[in-house]
């Protein structure tokens, strides 16, 4: 379907400019969540259930909703799902208590998974394999844009006008982006307009992946044998019995297992769950390293934050289009080298660090993603069938949103335990400090580790231009 590079990159800007609202979405309502807690009289654990919520319902429904693009039309589904987006953020800057601010980010989040599902798709779609690795790359510069401006606009919206615009201020920009999908981007070519919803296994699929990432996200809270995770992960134990039975009498299952039969597939994904996994003490570890042991203000410490998204926005279009002339291969080794580099280099930093030292660290992790995320997107996109680029496509957010999740449980675990060992050895002086620096480097040396896997994965990966395979 690919068409002019006129209109080609005509449909591109549509795409970014549809998924930028979602993009900026992490950040901007992570530095809200003080606000909405005493707005709304409530406790931080409970505010924090806007965000579990939301990825929760989001991760559940990506392999669904990447199935129904693929047999009903991605603009179909990626259009819809920028309306119920909008819609969404209507309904939580309307919100008059904290339930209904939670009920509303679920609709935010099936609006979320209908956009991110579809998105690599769309673009596989419509650019030709030799240009593909570019346009991942651009739309990868998107994400990092939206990632890094999301704390920073949060912050300056939550200054001047409260936390309700953390919400309606993205409000035109999604139902914008709604118009110009169903407008510009041309329709899908599918392979029927007669499809039938397994519901069943809609249904076991989403209980199988939301219970798993909730055993994930509350196991290292209130811990794996409390009553609540021993009853999520009886929930999960049900589902999934129930997913493999319907998914086996299906004629169009919804989860594919038999792509796992391309070596190009199955270790792009391994490569992808690896390297995301590793981000866990960056996401997680890295504020508390930066707030209560280097005594960074809050301002100072999004800046840093940041770093760790900028180079996205710069590099990605860069190793996107190389990748096209050289293949994906050397571009997921280097990135992932120069991520466990980074890693490693930052867990070596203690008290003392200097700025410059933790900049250029966050700067080369940053350059290791910007290398690695759009070509293994397009590797992984380049390995499926065409009428299965919805469900792979899917499988790339659901990899590495619960990669992700994963890698944030672990880290906090290791962390934790570091800690408390080092608080009872330290000598005199910033203690505190001195424990939670440790701990730190000890939370990212695990992930220069994990990194290191994903090197090993990425040699594995087959080299050469990844291009959508036909069938007949």
């Amino acid at each position: 379907m690919s068409g002019p590079a006129k209109s080609r990159a005509v449909v591109l800007a549509v795409i970014s400019l549809g998924t930028l609202s979602s993009t900026l979405d992490g950040g901007m309502i992570s530095v809200a969540f003080p606000a909405i807690a005493t707005a709304f009289d409530t406790d931080t654990s409970t505010v924090l259930w806007t965000t579990v919520a939301y990825w929760v319902v989001a991760v559940g429904l990506l392999l669904t909703l990447g199935w129904l693009g693929d047999v009903a039309g991605r603009r179909v589904v990626f259009a819809s799902g920028l309306a119920v987006f909008a819609v969404g953020l209507v309904l939580t800057s309307l919100s008059t208590s904290i339930w209904q601010l939670i009920a509303f980010r679920i609709v935010q989040g099936v609006g979320s998974a209908m956009v991110l599902s579809n998105l690599n798709a769309l673009i596989t779609a419509n650019f030709p394999a030799e240009d593909r690795g570019k346009a991942m790359g651009i739309s990868g510069a998107v994400v990092g844009f939206g990632l890094t401006a999301g704390p920073l606009l949060g912050g300056v919206l939550l200054d001047h006008l409260g936390w309700r615009a953390v919400f309606y201020s993205r409000i035109p920009v999604s139902a914008l982006g709604a118009i110009l999908v169903w407008r510009l981007l041309p329709a899908d070519r599918v392979a029927g307009r007669t499809f039938k919803v397994d519901f069943i296994g809609a249904a076991a699929l989403f209980g199988t992946l939301s219970s798993i990432l909730l055993v994930i996200n509350q196991g290292g809270r209130l811990g794996f044998l409390s009553a609540p995770v021993v009853a999520i992960a009886v929930i999960a134990s049900i589902s999934l019995p129930v997913l493999v039975w319907s998914e086996r009498r299906s004629v169009r299952p919804i989860l594919e297992i038999g792509l796992l039969k391309s070596r190009q597939y199955g270790f792009s994904m391994l490569v992808l769950v690896s390297h995301y996994l590793s981000h866990g003490g960056i996401l997680l570890v890295l504020p508390f390293f930066l707030l209560d042991s280097l005594g960074f203000s809050a301002t100072k410490m999004g800046l840093f934050l940041a770093a760790f998204s900028l180079g996205r926005t710069f590099l990605a279009p860069i190793a996107g289009q190389l990748s096209d002339r050289f293949g994906p291969r050397p571009f997921l080794i280097l990135g992932n080298v120069f991520l466990a580099v980074a890693l490693f280099w930052l867990s070596r930093q203690g008290t003392d660090a200097g700025d410059l030292a933790l900049l250029g660290g966050l700067l080369l992790a940053s350059a290791g993603s910007s290398f690695f995320e759009p070509v293994v997107t397009s590797t992984i996109m380049g390995s499926v069938p065409e009428e299965r680029t919805g469900t792979a496509s899917a499988s790339i957010a659901l990899g590495r949103q619960t990669a992700f999740a994963v890698g944030v449980t672990i880290s906090g675990a290791i962390f934790a335990i570091r800690e408390r060992v080092y608080v009872a050895g330290v000598g005199s002086g910033n203690e505190d400090g001195e424990a939670i620096a440790a701990a730190f480097g000890d939370t990212v040396l695990a992930g220069a580790f994990v990194a290191a896997i994903a090197i090993a994965f990425s040699i594995a990966t087959r080299g050469g231009t990844a291009h959508v395979r036909k069938t007949d």
